[in-house]
């Protein structure tokens, strides 16, 4: 006798031969993408860290640089020059008779105090401010009498006192100081007729300068 089973079709049972071998091919190329991407990122990483450390390494220096090359005593001495220039510039346009270059000397100082009127509208740079502390502004602006006195074409150049210097007619702020009265006229004369004597000046000159020297008194 034969017996026959019938199969139900919810109850048949398929070996999984192809599903598993599927299943670990996945599973390696999802742990292998895995590894190349973390190992990308490992690389990624050590090489931003190497530039970072290049980058420092190399760029500290020059951007440090320009910061200390900008307060350099020889850059600040420059534009201290460059702002001298610029007011002996200024004087020389209002009427004073000077020399134009970068130095502050007393004879600049004294044309200064002559010229400048200060107030709110026109203050002074630190450094004029701090160069002409000790200077009498004045602000006459009487450029004909200061050129008579001091400036480069006055007529008592070569007969008179120096103008800087010891001894000379301005201190070393630009102002004028005190007339040789310690000594008489006549005297003072003899003496600086016999100090021009012995540089060889001519005799004419020499009583020019005697006559100046005895009557010569700074102007008020």
């Amino acid at each position: 006798m034969t017996t026959t089973t019938v199969a139900k079709p919810g109850g048949t049972y398929t070996p999984p031969t192809a599903a598993a071998p599927r299943s670990r091919t996945a599973r390696r190329r999802a742990l292998a993408l895995v590894v190349i991407i973390l190992t990308a990122a490992a690389v990624a990483v050590g090489t931003w860290l190497v530039i970072a450390r290049v980058a420092r390494g190399s760029a500290t220096p020059v951007a440090a640089a320009p910061a200390v090359a900008a307060w350099t005593p020889i850059a600040s001495s420059s534009l201290e020059q460059l702002e001298v220039i610029h007011r002996k510039k200024q004087l020389v346009r209002a009427g004073y008779s000077i020399k134009v270059d970068g130095t502050l000397d007393p004879i600049t100082k004294s044309a200064l105090g002559d010229y400048l009127q200060l107030d709110p509208t026109h203050p002074l740079s630190p450094f004029l401010a701090s160069a002409l502390e000790g200077t009498v502004i004045t602000g006459f602006r009487n450029r004909v009498t200061w050129n008579s006195r001091f400036g480069l074409h006055r007529l008592t150049k070569f007969v008179e006192r120096p103008l800087t210097g010891p001894g000379g007619q301005l201190d070393a702020n630009g102002n004028l100081r005190a007339p040789l009265a310690a000594i008489p006229s006549r005297r003072r004369a003899e003496a600086s007729a016999a100090k021009n004597a012995a540089t060889g000046l001519p005799r004419r000159r020499l009583l020019v300068e005697a006559a100046f020297a005895a009557t010569s008194a700074p102007p008020r």
